[in-house]
């Protein structure tokens, strides 16, 4: 298994750089055969920012620590790299969908000034950073093949197998840009051929044991043929997104009770967005999890709908840059799911909710979601005071036996709703 880490504080590789930059790829090749190269020390940062200022960049070579040309940059006098790139053109996918589909995500990754243009497809280049140096031409072209293989990146133009190739940055606008900071470990990266064997014919065993849950053909196909995205975009119109309990507004809100479930997300204060579950937060068990509850809130849903719904649970609330969360994990947990009986799935809800605001209902009128909070709250204990005050009780005897039912209210609170409600105090009991 090849393995992988963040950049750490300090990390700093070689990278032979050109001394001039250039706004497209025209120009660049124009001048391509007098461009200078100078060896420089930089951090994945510093290589994202040369890109975008139009810079070509290029691997180190017998350069004796000074500029040096074409002349120069060839095989022969390759002396060392600390990343590998990959040279995507013509691709039906765009960047960013493209990238879901690798198994390693590359450490950083960029569109070509002659990207999306007519005639030329999807066009991006991806670079595998390293925690050493790659020395030699038999070493450089072993590790590119590996991680071509590994990474899943398929049919390319073979011209970065060379060391010797050269690439050119993106100084325009439009470039875009995905770069995650991951360092490859050089000594995992070299696994044997006997690795992968074993590798391959445990993924083959896997489908094999998931081939008999039955699913539409067509549906079948879409999912393992597909990137997750994708898959995801092309069925959403056929299944509706299961991820809580159906409930019924009224008023601006819903009420909880103890069967409502839902699946849990955590909200991160910091980016303000829900957050992503990430490796060693236990990511197979809380999909597997959210399977059950999905299977318990609609007992009788399809493999199908299910299937997708866990594959909209991958693409939105996790991150799997390392491809843990496959199609084979997906099929397995379906599969579970469905075979378990719904009585058997004794799962508690998260919500400590009493009641779930309509934030659209509220909207609607005009209301912030903050006040809108605040209104069905007053909704909810105005309806909750309404069908448990009894005419027969003082107001503090209601107010002891509203909080036997968990109704929390003070004397000052009912005496309001009585009088917004015209109810005289209590009826005499003489």
């Amino acid at each position: 298994m090849i393995t992988y880490s963040i950049a750490p504080s300090g990390y700093n590789f070689n990278v032979s750089v050109s001394t001039t930059t250039h706004k497209n790829k025209a120009d660049f090749e124009a001048v391509s055969n007098r461009l200078k190269y100078r060896k420089q020390s930089a951090n994945i940062d510093t290589l994202c920012r040369l890109i975008r200022d139009g810079h070509s960049f290029c691997h180190c070579f017998d350069d004796d620590d000074d500029t040096f040309t074409n002349t120069t940059k060839d095989n022969e006098n390759f002396r060392y790299t600390s990343f590998i790139p990959y040279d995507i053109d013509n691709n039906t996918l765009p960047m960013e969908e493209y990238l879901t589909t690798l198994t390693y995500q590359p450490t950083i990754a960029y569109t070509t000034t002659s990207n999306g243009l007519d005639g030329k497809g999807f066009r991006y280049r991806l670079i595998y950073c390293f925690d050493g140096k790659i020395k030699g031409v038999g070493r450089y072209q072993a590790l590119f093949d590996k991680m071509k293989d590994e990474s899943g990146i398929g049919k390319l133009d073979n011209c970065t197998h060379s060391p010797a190739q050269a690439f050119f940055g993106n100084a325009l606008p439009t470039c875009r840009m995905v770069c995650t900071h991951y360092v490859y470990h050089l000594s995992t990266a070299a696994s044997t051929t006997t690795e992968k064997k074993e590798k391959v014919s445990k993924q083959i065993k896997i489908k094999k044991e998931e081939s008999d849950i039955i699913c539409n053909d067509t549906f079948r196909q879409d999912f393992e043929g597909m990137s997750f995205r994708r898959f995801v975009s092309t069925y959403s119109s056929e299944y509706p997104l299961i991820e809580e309990s159906e409930l019924s507004y009224r008023n601006g809100y819903a009420p909880i009770d103890e069967n409502y479930l839902r699946i849990y997300r955590k909200w991160d204060v910091n980016t303000r967005r829900i957050h992503k579950w990430q490796d060693g937060e236990g990511r197979r068990k809380k999909l597997a999890t959210a399977a059950l509850i999905i299977r318990k809130i609609k007992p009788d849903i399809t493999a199908e709908h299910l299937i997708y719904c866990l594959a909209y649970e991958v693409v939105h609330y996790y991150s799997n840059i390392d491809g843990v969360l496959n199609k084979s994990l997906i099929l397995r947990v379906a599969k579970t799911a469905l075979e378990k009986p719904v009585d058997d799935i004794t799962i508690k809800g998260h919500d400590k909710r009493k009641y779930k605001v309509d934030v659209a209902y509220w909207k609607n009128q005009g209301v912030s979601i903050k006040a809108a909070v605040a209104k069905a709250k007053g909704v909810w204990n105005d309806e909750r005071i309404g069908e448990l005050y009894d005419l027969q009780l003082t107001d503090k005897e209601n107010v002891k036996a509203m909080a036997e039912y968990g109704i929390k209210v003070s004397e000052s609170t009912l005496k309001r709703w009585r009088k917004k409600h015209g109810i005289a105090k209590y009826r005499d009991r003489t």
